[in-house]
C-alpha cells in the first residue's frame, strides 16, 4: 500500500504512514471484536429476519480491512502534507462510529437517526479543513523539522478520533452483556453465559432470564439463584408475556428446555408451571423453576407444600434434607422457628423436619441473624448486610423489596462477587 522512501523525509513519512496505519487497524479490529461485536451481531440478525448470522472474529477483520481501503483513498484523493496524515483516517473514523452507533431502539426500528445530517456537514467540514491545511502547510520547512515534530501530532489526531468514535454508542453496559450471554447460550458455552457480567449489580429481566437459563443447563439453578442479583423476581426466571422476535434465543426455547412450548392460551409463567407439573413431560428443570419462582416471589408456605412432591424427603433417607440445593436449605431456615434455626434444626408449626449438618451455613445464618441487628441505619443496613450475605436468599427475603436502587448506588466494594 505504501512506497518505500530512501531520503530521510520520505522515510519520516514512510514511518509516520505505517505507524498510524498499524495504530488505527490496531484499534479498529479491537473495538469491534471486543467492545461491538455482539451488537453488531444482533443487529445483522434482526435486519437480515436471521436469515444471516454475524462472525465476530472474520466481521471485525472485514470491516477493519474495508475502513483501511478508505483511508487509502482519501489519503491518494487529499495528499495531506505528512504532519497531517493522521487527518486521512477520519472518514474511516466516522464509518466506524456511524456503524457502531446501533442501540436497542435502532435495533427494532432501522434508522440512521441524526446521522442522516450530522454525517454530510461533519464531512463538509472536514473537506473545510483539509482544503486549509493544505494551504497553510510550508512543504519545505515541514522537512526541516524533527521527526517528533511530525509525528506526535499524527498520534495526537488519531487518539482524539479514537476517543470519539469511543463515545458514539449509546447501548448500555446491560445489553451488552444480554447479547454476549445470548451468543454463549447459542454455543453451549453455559458456564461461560452465567459468568457474563456477574460482578455488576446492574441487571435486567432478559439478562437474568438467560443467567438462569444458562444455571438451570448446568443443574445449577437452586444452588446458585442468589449468586446473582434478582430485581424482578419470578419474572426473572420466565416471562411468558414476552413475545419479542427480536432475539435469537427466546423464552419458547426457555419452555423447550423446560419440556414443552407454551401455547398462546397460556398467558402466565404460574399457569405454565402447574400445567407442565400435572403432566408426563414434566421434568427436574421445571420443578426447579417453579420452586425458584416461589422462592422469588416469597411463597414460602406454597414452597413448603411443593418441596417434598419434587424431592424425596422422606425420613428413611439419611440426610435428605442436607442433599438439597443451597436456596432450599436457606429457605427453610428463613421458614423456621428463629432460636431453632440458629442452631440448625428446622422447625416450622409443631413438627422438627430435620437438623442440617452443613455447620458453615448455620453458622452464616447465625452471624447474619446477629449482623443486621447491628445497624439501626435502615440504608446502612441494606448495604453492609448485602456486602457479606447478598448471595443468600435469607438477605433477598429480608431487603430485596428495599434494596435496587441503593445497592445501584453503593457498588463500592470491588471484593463482593455481586459489584
Amino acid at each position: 500500500m505504501y512506497r518505500y522512501y530512501s531520503k530521510p523525509e520520505q522515510k519520516t513519512a514512510g514511518l509516520i504512514q505505517y505507524s498510524c496505519a498499524f495504530l488505527f487497524m490496531l484499534f479498529s479490529f479491537c473495538y469491534l471484536f471486543f467492545l461491538q461485536g455482539e451488537i453488531l451481531a444482533e443487529a445483522q440478525f434482526v435486519y437480515s429476519k436471521g436469515i444471516t448470522s454475524y462472525n465476530i472474529l472474520i466481521g471485525a477483520i472485514i470491516i477493519t480491512v474495508i475502513l483501511q481501503i478508505v483511508q487509502w483513498i482519501v489519503n491518494i484523493s487529499s495528499r495531506l502534507p505528512s504532519r497531517w496524515y493522521a487527518l486521512s483516517y477520519f472518514p474511516s473514523m466516522l464509518l466506524l462510529a456511524m456503524l457502531t452507533d446501533i442501540n436497542q431502539e435502532a435495533i427494532a426500528h432501522f434508522s440512521f437517526g441524526a446521522w442522516l445530517w450530522v454525517a454530510p456537514c461533519v464531512l463538509v467540514a472536514y473537506v473545510l479543513l483539509v482544503i486549509f491545511v493544505k494551504k497553510l502547510h510550508d512543504e519545505e520547512s515541514a522537512y526541516r523539522q524533527d521527526i517528533k515534530s511530525q509525528i506526535y501530532p499524527n498520534f495526537i489526531i488519531l487518539f482524539l478520533m479514537m476517543l470519539g468514535v469511543g463515545a458514539v454508542p449509546q447501548s448500555t453496559d446491560v445489553f451488552h452483556y444480554e447479547l454476549k450471554a445470548e451468543r454463549l447460550i447459542l454455543a453451549k458455552d453455559y458456564e461461560g453465559a452465567a459468568a457474563v457480567g456477574k460482578r455488576s449489580l446492574h441487571s435486567s429481566a432478559r439478562l437474568t432470564q438467560l443467567r438462569m437459563y444458562a444455571l438451570s443447563k448446568q443443574d445449577l439453578l437452586a444452588e446458585c439463584l442468589f449468586d446473582y442479583p434478582q430485581y424482578y423476581g419470578s419474572q426473572g426466571l420466565l416471562d411468558i408475556a414476552d413475545t419479542s422476535s427480536l432475539e435469537r434465543f427466546t423464552t419458547q426455547d426457555i419452555c423447550f428446555h423446560l419440556g414443552a412450548y407454551c401455547g398462546t392460551s397460556i398467558h402466565t409463567a404460574d399457569r405454565y408451571y402447574r400445567l407442565m407439573l400435572g403432566d408426563t413431560i414434566c421434568n427436574q428443570h421445571t420443578a426447579d423453576y417453579y420452586l425458584c419462582s416461589l422462592l422469588l416471589d416469597k411463597r414460602l408456605p406454597e414452597f413448603l407444600r411443593q418441596l417434598p412432591r419434587h424431592y424425596n424427603l422422606a425420613d428413611s433417607i439419611a440426610g435428605a434434607y442436607d442433599n438439597l440445593p443451597r436456596a432450599y436449605r436457606e429457605a427453610l431456615l428463613q421458614m423456621g422457628k428463629k432460636p431453632y434455626a440458629l442452631q440448625g434444626k428446622i422447625v416450622i408449626g409443631a413438627d422438627t423436619l430435620a437438623t442440617l449438618s452443613d455447620r458453615e451455613m448455620v453458622a452464616r445464618f447465625r452471624d447474619y441473624t446477629e449482623r443486621k441487628a447491628e445497624f439501626t441505619d435502615a440504608t446502612e443496613r441494606i448495604n453492609r448486610t448485602h456486602r457479606e450475605y447478598g448471595n443468600t436468599y435469607w438477605w433477598y427475603y429480608d431487603f430485596s423489596h428495599l434494596a435496587k436502587g441503593e445497592l445501584q448506588q453503593a457498588n463500592t466494594n470491588p471484593s463482593n462477587p455481586h459489584e
